[in-house]
């Protein structure tokens, strides 16, 4: 986001792609609707999972949320800081470790009760009850509030931490040892450390006090998350969500939030309604409806044809045509991963050697054609403009090095079963069948047995990876939400991972420091040194750095574009 030029961004100077599209851009004069609303018609690759924030895991979701609910934090446009939102200042203590926000007066949620201290109190302590929860659906929540994550308390896996290189080095693996640089500044062990947050009060009515009991550098920039929009407490008592997120009803197809814009249902699609006296100022347009599209080829001919004035996830078939009817194709800064993750509780994943042998079997640079240019093969988890050093530990494309490893392995040919999902586009995962069909044929070259799996994303692709319902290999990816090494490292890996059959407790003792350290060079090597040791245990491969793009029609003047999504339609502007 500090790349940017603006978030508010004019379409002719938003990248060199649109620069490109400039010049034969058109222009209408605006239609209003029947009732006089400037409406506009975005569409969408899936259709929103939910609207409760703090489960609103999923792209679709969180573009839902980020409307209708604001959060006590926002994000500065150009810098990518925290910026005034609900709380209108704030104040840290020179310890790092008593959070004093003041809110801003006069605001109210869409059930017209008041927008106080009081209620920003509740919705903290909803965070911290649903983080001790052990519920799969709570987004950034756990990783923040829950003492767990930070205790290291196990959840349920197969494989115990012995098996991880990190914390025991095998005797069957020849990979180097990283060189850390932090040596155990804080001096924490798994056992000793309890909840971060030590009490939430209301002090006033509109002052609430969050006292911790140890720093967490990232979590001003962490608060500015969709997960952490603050929601009427009269709506959560009513849908009984303080303790759980309900399945049915309640909040997931209902939102009483205090945000720039209502939401309502028409069939799969949403119809976001601009408010009245909003603190950002006047709506550029009134309405916005997200209509769910998963075939790419569908959006890009309904946009040429003007049924619809926008749609996100250009992917690489259908950019030719775009360019060529002169529409707007603006980028996004990339901040996000594609990755190929790897279960060990699959027998052979299990072994350091095979992991080792599929790393090197990978030629990332061959799948880049799938994704948009100026996209750049991954070597760290992390997002690259965060300013983490990457590893040093590298696995280049090596055939024969491969087939070694998988004969010192002594792998039988066993099946390995790839799940990969189906029927969607990530932002990190344009074109996920293609993807799966590149790497499967990657692997098989050094002779191994990949078993397809496929998954249709609306079908439970998440929730199955996550939880660990289909070990072996599998694809997906981060989505940055905020400007942090913690938004990547932090959640993938602060608690044991089910995903990855992976126990680290070296890894989290160490995310661990780094959280709370304050922001500088040393904070910067503690998550290289995290990075490190992802890279020699490898639950995961880091594949592309994705870039996303929107395409947009002549309606639209000015879109707010941004690197981790936090694009208020607010700010949209149409041409007069």
């Amino acid at each position: 986001m500090q790349n940017s030029p603006s978030r508010r961004a004019v379409l002719i100077g938003a990248g060199s792609l649109a620069l490109l599209l400039a010049g034969c851009t058109r222009t209408t004069d605006i239609t209003p609707t029947a009732d006089g609303k400037r409406s506009i018609t975005l569409q969408t690759p899936a259709v929103a999972a939910t609207w409760d924030p703090v489960a609103a895991t999923d792209t679709e979701s969180q573009r839902v949320v980020r409307q209708v609910y604001d959060t006590l934090i926002g994000l500065d446009g150009q810098t990518g800081n925290p910026s005034p939102a609900l709380a209108e200042s704030w104040e840290i203590s020179e310890d790092g470790l008593t959070y004093s926000f003041r809110l801003r007066e006069g605001v109210t949620f869409h059930d017209g009760t008041d927008l106080d201290a009081a209620a920003v109190v509740t919705n903290i302590q909803r965070w911290i009850a649903l983080g001790r929860s052990d519920s799969p659906d709570v987004g950034d929540v756990s990783t923040l509030f829950d003492s767990r994550a930070d205790a290291g308390e196990k959840t349920p896996s197969k494989r115990s931490s012995e098996n991880s290189s990190s914390d025991k080095k095998s005797t069957q693996d020849p990979a180097p040892t990283p060189q850390l640089t932090q040596q155990d500044p804080l001096g924490q062990s798994d056992a000793s450390v309890v909840a971060p947050v030590a009490q939430v009060t209301a002090v006033t009515a509109r002052t609430v006090r969050l006292k911790l009991r140890r720093r967490l550098t990232p979590l001003l920039r962490a608060l500015a998350q969709p997960v952490f929009g603050i929601v009427s407490p009269a709506a959560l008592a009513q849908a009984g969500a303080m303790t759980s997120v309900p399945k049915e009803g309640g909040l997931r197809r209902k939102a009483v939030g205090t945000g720039a814009f209502t939401a309502a249902e028409d069939g799969d699609t949403v119809v976001l309604t601009a408010t009245k006296d909003h603190f950002t100022g006047e709506p550029g347009v009134d309405e916005v409806r997200l209509v769910p599209t998963p075939s790419v080829t569908r959006r890009a001919w309904d946009l040429s044809a003007e049924r619809s004035d926008a749609f996100d996830l250009v992917t690489v078939d259908v950019l030719k045509s775009l360019v060529q009817s002169g529409l707007q194709v603006p980028p996004r800064d990339p901040f996000s991963v594609a990755y190929l993750g790897l279960n060990r509780s699959q027998r052979w994943l299990g072994e350091d050697r095979v992991r080792r042998a599929i790393a090197h079997a990978l030629d990332r640079n061959a799948l880049l054609e799938l994704f948009l240019s100026s996209t750049k093969a991954a070597k760290s988890p992390l997002a690259p403009s965060l300013g983490v050093k990457e590893p040093s530990i590298e696995y280049g494309h090596d055939q024969a090095k491969a087939k070694r490893l998988l004969e010192e392995a002594d792998y039988d040919g066993s099946a390995i079963p790839f799940v990969f999902p189906t029927g969607v586009e990530r932002p990190y995962l344009p074109q996920p069948e293609l993807l799966y069909a590149l790497i499967s044929g990657q692997l098989g070259t050094v002779g191994l047995n990949i078993e397809p799996v496929p998954l249709a994303w609306d079908e439970g692709y998440l929730d199955a990876v996550t939880n660990g319902r289909h070990p072996g290999l599998h694809l997906l990816g981060l989505q940055g939400t905020y400007r942090d090494p913690e938004c990547f490292l932090g959640r993938l890996f602060l608690r044991t991972s089910a995903e990855f059959d992976y126990d680290a407790p070296e890894v989290r003792r160490r995310l661990r420091q780094a959280r709370a350290l304050p922001d500088g060079d040393a904070r910067l090597a503690a998550y290289a040194d995290v990075a490190e040791l992802l890279t020699l245990d490898l639950p995961l491969i880091p594949l592309v750095y994705p870039i996303s793009s929107l395409a947009l029609g002549p309606r639209i003047s000015e879109y707010p574009l941004s690197p981790v999504l936090d694009e208020p339609f607010s700010q949209i502007k149409l041409t007069q």
